[in-house]
């Protein structure tokens, strides 16, 4: 998949390890990288939705039209936020074999 982000500081965050053990526990820390080069593996965004590890999931309220993924499964409260641009939801989830673009906008820890 192709990735971009929506700033150098979630860039830094997403792809080095230095950086993310700064900001999360180590383990968070880990488990991002490892889902971040999951995601540069992939080919489309099916191949992801199938990986229920990561539970790929949309957001409501404010943040409709967004869409997470859980970084160490649903019981851990960080998760990875990514957007697809110019993409309708309903695409996202009946066509994903047609997504290969990603925009990563944020990591967030759900419950702060």
């Amino acid at each position: 998949m192709n990735i971009t982000y929506s700033n150098r500081k979630v860039e830094k965050m997403c792809t080095s390890l230095i950086e993310a053990k700064k900001r999360f526990p180590e383990k968070v820390a880990k488990k991002l990288l490892k889902l971040i080069n999951v995601i540069e593996a992939s080919d489309s965004l099916e191949s992801l939705n199938n990986l229920r590890i990561f539970r790929f999931h949309d957001l409501k309220g404010e943040r409709n039209g967004e869409f997470a993924f859980d970084i160490d499964g649903k019981k851990c409260s960080y998760r990875l936020i990514v957007s697809f641009e110019n993409i309708s939801k309903d695409t996202v989830f009946q066509n994903s074999a047609s997504i290969d673009a990603i925009e990563i906008r944020e990591v967030s820890n759900h419950y702060e």
